[in-house]
């Protein structure tokens, strides 16, 4: 164990805490409060937000982890991100915004509720369940994130380190609930955008700049510099189709679009757009980056999704280490705190104000949802202590199942709305999740990621329903 790491580890933590308790002394007045912040956010803190919820501990450990094995051909995904961003920011993000405001919607499911099922719940309680039963595995793996980091750094026990990381972030969510996350987000991703930023640069120049740096993990072997992995045909086919969608998935996140929801106003999306852009560039190139350059450093590590903390505590003097840690450890806290409070969301007012006749006050609701807040860091301990698959093929997994159940329905929603109604609705977000799970669970992800027919199929099932229902159900009003 380095003692100067760790210090510097937890000092990073302490002004995160800080700050989520600084946010959580301003008065949470209710459940547009706890939720969404009262919708006050800038464009600064809207993008940090969203950019650092995007990445979460996949880009540092799974994703660099799963660099080492694939090579350059991860670098697929970064097409479709840029579709997904693209069509967040430019287009989606600002409907979103003006239309949830409008009809007061506190969340992705509130939004779809309110202007799909006026007179029912049917979509709420659908969608809360989908959100549920997906975000717990997301929110596992980014303990099993935390607990791959630290555990290597420090020399704690695995599973004692990922309980610490759950306990920290329900704290300071728990004082002080979107608030406290947007503002340590904000301060997380910036450091975030650095340290990936500066990183790969120093592993490049390090190893005698770009060309040899490549030339050596070409001489490893040529598949990790090949753009299919080694694959032709309809392997490589599949290879890229998968990584396209899969960046693509972004557009039906809900604790992306939760931000866009919680925007200040269009322009801050539009200011945001460009920060967005260069920060999910620095991130996949980044880590692809740093997970070939483990193949270099260090060829023999037991499991690759360890590589990053590894080779940062073999390069770095024990100050910048203890930084550059708590860069990984900010990923892994902003997307878990987000996750977390979606799901309370869900659970706490989405789920439950579907079957009360009267709503709760605005402190039962907070109570509520502090209540449920901690049910769910238990939940998700549980599950990571598991440790039933890797960081990456969990994110993977809980990401392609909603991007496939949301996505398509948001997108359609949001660009089409006369070609769409409540039915057609329900039967995407079933069969878009359906469909991701039975392809992974047989594992035809090898074949193309299940984001791919997931999405496919969600968008067949909202067109073909809508229509065969359109008598009995009609598209959802202008506004």
């Amino acid at each position: 164990m380095n003692t100067t790491i760790m210090i510097v580890l937890f000092l990073y933590l302490a002004i995160v805490f800080i700050t989520g308790h600084l946010a959580g002394r301003r008065e949470v007045k209710g459940e547009e409060g706890f939720y969404t912040g009262d919708r006050e956010f800038g464009f600064w803190s809207t993008t940090m937000s969203a950019c650092a919820t995007d990445s979460s501990g996949w880009v540092f450990i799974g994703a660099c982890g799963w660099a080492f094995v694939a090579g350059a051909s991860v670098l697929w995904m970064v097409p479709g991100f840029i579709v997904g961003y693209g069509l967040n920011w430019f287009l989606l993000g600002p409907k979103l915004r003006r239309q949830g405001k409008k009809i007061g919607a506190l969340s992705v499911i509130d939004f779809l509720n309110k202007r799909l099922d006026r007179d029912g719940n049917t979509i709420r309680i659908v969608g809360s369940i989908v959100v549920i039963l997906f975000f717990i595995p997301y929110m596992a793996s980014q303990l099993t994130a935390a607990g791959k980091t630290i555990s290597t750094i420090v020399g704690w026990d695995y599973n004692t380190c990922l309980v610490s990381g759950a306990i920290f972030v329900v704290a300071y969510c728990f004082l002080g609930g979107y608030r406290s996350v947007i503002w340590t987000d904000t301060v997380q991703g910036t450091l975030m955008l650095i340290v990936l930023g500066v990183f790969p640069i120093y592993l490049i120049a390090s190893s005698g700049g770009f060309t040899s740096f490549f030339t050596q993990v070409a001489a490893i072997d040529p598949i990790l510099v090949s753009p299919g992995a080694g694959a032709t045909g309809s392997a490589l086919l599949g290879i890229i189709v998968g990584y396209l969608f899969y960046g693509a998935a972004s557009i039906g996140q809900p604790h992306i679009l939760q931000r866009f929801l919680s925007a200040k106003d269009s322009k801050t999306l539009r200011q945001g757009s460009i920060i967005a852009t260069v920060w999910f560039n620095v991130m996949m190139v980044g880590s692809n980056i740093v997970g070939l350059a483990g193949r270099i450093r260090m060829p023999g590590i037991a499991d690759p999704e360890y590589i990053f903390p590894a080779m940062v505590e073999a390069s770095f003097h024990p100050i910048i280490a203890g930084i550059v840690v708590g860069a990984i450890f900010a990923a892994i806290q902003s997307t878990y705190s987000s996750l977390l409070l979606v799901a309370v969301q869900a659970i706490a007012s989405d789920l439950t104000n579907s079957f009360r006749r009267e709503p709760l006050s605005e402190a039962g609701a907070v109570k509520l949802g502090r209540m449920t807040m901690v049910l769910l860091g238990v939940v998700s301990i549980l599950l990571a202590v598991a440790n039933i698959d890797t960081v990456f093929l969990l994110v993977v997994y809980a990401w392609s199942v909603l991007g496939a159940a949301f996505g398509p329905l948001i997108m359609v929603l949001l660009l089409w709305p006369s070609s769409i109604n409540k039915w057609g609705a329900i039967a995407g977000m079933v069969v878009g999740a359906l469909v991701t799970s039975i392809w992974y669970s047989a594992g035809l992800g090898k074949i193309v990621f299940e984001t791919c027919p997931g999405m496919i199929a969600a968008f067949a099932a909202i067109f073909i329903v809508s229509y065969l229902t359109r008598h009995i159900d009609k598209a959802p009003e202008k506004i």
